[in-house]
């Protein structure tokens, strides 16, 4: 996988999940991802797209892929996750992201993932990001309160940047509420 710095797109991950779920091959994959409502909310990929990931997370030693002929159509490759791949994928799911910006599309699509890997995953995942919208917050409030002397429009910018996160938070404490109601009661 790439760098820290220089992570992956979303849509490899994407195709990781899949392949975590069962294997496939590329026709497969791709009609799943316009067959899960939640997926094609949160992206679309063109079909040669998706070919060429495959392959670059073959040679990533991420997936494998056996190929399988066929007598009636042309033979195709089947692609399973390896070790590795499941372990960058679980790494994956189960990281907050690092930027907000990011929280609409990576995050929903972490938070896909990580409802199929048992009811706690997502709440842990809920919370982690939580945590790291409050070190934003902290980080733009530190930032605003030393720009005390900057003009009117630079001290909106921080006052707003910190609406936003917070609206962030809010949503993030209604995704969790709405999980919480949705599991089963223990004691019940």
């Amino acid at each position: 996988m790439p760098t820290k710095n220089n992570p992956p797109p979303t849509i490899e991950y994407i195709l990781l999940g899949l392949l975590y779920q069962e294997s496939g091959h590329g026709y497969d994959l791709h009609k799943r991802i316009q067959d899960i409502g939640s997926l094609s909310q949160i992206w679309q990929v063109k079909r040669s797209k998706l070919y060429y990931l495959l392959e670059k997370l073959e040679k990533q030693k991420l997936l494998k892929a056996t190929y399988i002929s066929s007598k009636n159509s042309p033979g195709r490759k089947e692609y399973q996750l390896t070790e590795k791949g499941k372990a960058a994928f679980i790494t994956w799911v189960e990281t907050p992201i690092e930027k907000a910006r990011n929280l609409r599309i990576v995050f929903l699509a972490r938070l896909h993932f990580s409802l199929q890997l048992g009811e706690e995953q997502p709440l842990r995942l809920i919370a982690a990001q939580r945590d790291k919208c409050q070190t934003w917050i902290d980080n733009l409030q530190s930032q605003l309160n030393a720009a005390k002397e900057s003009d009117f429009i630079t001290q909106q910018a921080f006052i707003f940047r910190i609406g936003q996160i917070q609206a962030m938070q809010a949503w993030l404490d209604g995704c969790e509420a709405s999980l919480q109601s949705a599991q089963p009661d223990p004691a019940g």
